[in-house]
């Protein structure tokens, strides 16, 4: 069983421009759906454009047959829908963007921007994200999505977060906590290592998707 933990809290800011959606498909209770997008600071629109981002590639990915999700095509094609959604609304800035399913022993997805995917199989960290371009942002037409796939196997976690996590944190101590801790208590040490000291502040947003699974019985 798949176990689903998250986390949104503002930061450095009066609005929180992260978003993210996390659900399993109607069709296979089995293939479970993380996306999450940062909206652009310092430009308006930058949340409408991570809020619609996620509902748009949840959209589009829920329009495809769970096999379909297992090939990493389908989701450079699911986050250009939603690249296309965000620059044809008025309201709506620049964001990031990833998008990623796990079923039957894979995480395959798609990204654009540098919020990043984590995967911890079996002790061993794989940054799926790392291949990632910042520019052009989702929004803008012409985001380059670059797909990713990797196996799992029990135990897994997967960690979807907004720079806000790994920027503050530290990309190091994010692995190290990841191939450690699990669910609320993993998010609440990082939560504890990218607060500000002595007003435990947040400098920016700060978001973590997690999906989990026990090691086998």
């Amino acid at each position: 069983m798949v176990g689903v933990q998250s986390y949104s809290e503002v930061g450095g800011h009066r609005l929180n421009e992260d978003a993210f959606c996390v659900q399993a498909h109607p069709l296979d209770a089995d293939c479970w759906f993380a996306f999450l997008a940062d909206g652009q600071g310092g430009q308006a629109g930058g949340g409408p454009a991570a809020r619609l981002a996620c509902h748009s590639a949840l959209a589009a990915a829920l329009g495809c047959r769970p096999a379909e999700l297992t090939d990493p095509s389908t989701w450079s094609g699911v986050l250009r829908q939603a690249d296309a959604a965000v620059a044809a609304d008025a309201d709506a800035g620049f964001t990031t963007l990833v998008g990623l399913c796990v079923s039957r022993g894979r995480v395959v997805g798609a990204s654009s921007g540098d919020s990043a995917a984590l995967l911890v199989s079996r002790g061993k960290a794989n940054e799926l994200t790392a291949g990632q371009h910042k520019n052009p942002p989702v929004g803008s037409g012409a985001a380059v999505a670059v797909s990713f796939e990797a196996a799992v196997k029990e135990p897994w976690r997967v960690l979807v977060m907004s720079d806000g996590v790994w920027k503050y944190v530290g990309w190091d101590r994010v692995v190290e906590v990841a191939a450690r801790a699990c669910g609320s208590a993993m998010i609440n040490e990082l939560q504890r290592l990218a607060r500000l000291p002595g007003s435990g502040g947040l400098q920016d947003d700060f978001t973590v998707v997690v999906l989990e699974a026990p090691a086998e019985r």
